[in-house]
């Protein structure tokens, strides 16, 4: 996965704007260097088994990135993220790639429940979690901090028993 680190940085840097509002820590993923010295850490980090994150293309272009974390074998559950570059959104590519993830996750990881969180604001996320069958489970109150005001984190759970993944 290193070796995607130019095309992570120039899909971040097209889009900072896009991505700065709901994952502040990507958006400054904008040139090499850091976009290697993250897909380094993301490597040894699915090497542990703690987190497993993979690239979404669109033909041969990068549109972005998918990833379960928190991932808890004991109690068989995870929590999902994923991002696109605003020119790729529209076309279901995320909704093609999140369902391939969660059918490994049911499938191959053999887990249980898969929890999702985005911000209040994030009208595209919560969408696609619904269109996908996640449960909207509630709201926290205030739990991130994004760009130095609090929002509200709508969560979401899909459980194997009701993964569809037609």
């Amino acid at each position: 996965m290193p070796e995607h680190a130019e095309a992570l940085a120039e899909l971040v840097a097209r889009n900072r704007a896009h991505l700065k509002a709901y994952l502040p820590a990507v958006a400054q993923l904008d040139a090499c260097g850091e976009a290697r010295a993250y897909l380094q850490a993301a490597v040894a980090r699915a090497a542990s088994g703690e987190v497993l994150e993979w690239h979404v293309f669109s033909g041969t272009a990068l549109c972005g990135s998918i990833r379960l974390k928190d991932i808890d074998t004991a109690q068989r559950n995870a929590r999902i993220g994923y991002y696109l570059g605003q020119q790729f959104q529209g076309r279901g590519i995320a909704g093609a790639a999140v369902l391939a993830v969660l059918a490994h996750a049911f499938g191959a990881l053999q887990l249980h429940r898969i929890e999702l969180q985005c911000a209040a604001a994030n009208h595209a996320s919560r969408a696609l979690a619904e269109r996908l069958g996640f449960m909207h489970e509630g709201v926290l109150r205030q739990a991130e901090c994004l760009n130095g005001v609090f929002v509200d984190l709508h969560v979401y759970g899909l459980l194997q028993a009701d993964f569809r993944p037609d």
